[in-house]
């Protein structure tokens, strides 16, 4: 999944070592995404990944430097998922990495996977990503109070979603504001049309072969056996 500035690839265990450190207690990513707590190893997060209980995604700039992470688990019924991440180095904060990166994990989701909802929470002591959930689109679906507790003292947390059928709306309006908009799409619709075409093309031949003419002709040969007078 490659966007204009960063790509999503799978993690190698470089990776998992740089993303154990930005989940570490110590870090100031693990803070502002509230994943702060105990010390998590890079097996742990590899065993996780593994099985299927949260994916990760290492977040690469096109140089191939890893930056950051997203991740996705299921949550609830089959098509409800729980997405989070961060981009480690504070350095690269406030620079558009981590919106690309969560809309590529987002278009995969919807797009390819077939999700039906996505959410996720953040603490609402992180203005950077309430920043960026509120133009996005996301709905705010609830207030979780004194859910994270930071420099002594308790703080709130916000749970957004976003659904299907507002995730695909969200397109058809990107496609009306800008005419060179193309869908996140695997295989683009003219190659998806062509493929089509040869599959019609074969069936209209008189010639080819499928299990329906193949089971046709088996019947019909049967049947000129079984007449009377048939030898």
């Amino acid at each position: 999944m490659k966007g204009r500035r960063v790509s999503l690839d799978r993690p190698t265990d470089t990776d998992y070592e740089l993303i154990a450190d930005w989940l570490g207690p110590a870090s100031q990513a693990a803070v502002l995404t509230a994943d702060a707590g105990e010390y998590v190893t890079p097996e742990d997060l590899k065993r996780l990944n593994s099985t299927g209980q949260i994916r990760q995604f290492a977040v690469r700039t096109h140089d191939g430097t890893t930056v950051g992470t997203v991740n996705y688990r299921q949550q609830g019924p089959v098509g409800n998922y729980a997405i989070g991440g961060a981009i480690g180095d504070p350095e690269l904060w406030q620079r558009g990495l981590g919106a690309e990166a969560f809309d590529l994990l987002i278009d995969h989701l919807f797009h390819a996977r077939n999700a039906h909802r996505m959410q996720f929470t953040t603490a609402l002591y992180n203005k950077g990503v309430l920043r960026m959930v509120t133009r996005a689109g996301f709905v705010l679906e609830g207030i979780l109070r004194d859910h994270h507790y930071l420099d002594g003292t308790y703080h709130h947390a916000a749970i957004w979603s976003l659904l299907r059928y507002e995730y695909y709306d969200s397109l058809a309006r990107q496609e009306l504001r800008d005419p060179n908009y193309v869908r996140p799409d695997v295989i683009p619709e003219s190659a998806k049309a062509q493929a089509l075409d040869i599959m019609l093309s074969h069936l209209k031949h008189p010639r080819s072969e499928t299990s329906i003419q193949l089971l046709l002709s088996d019947a019909e040969a049967e049947a000129l056996t079984t007449m009377p007078g048939a030898r």
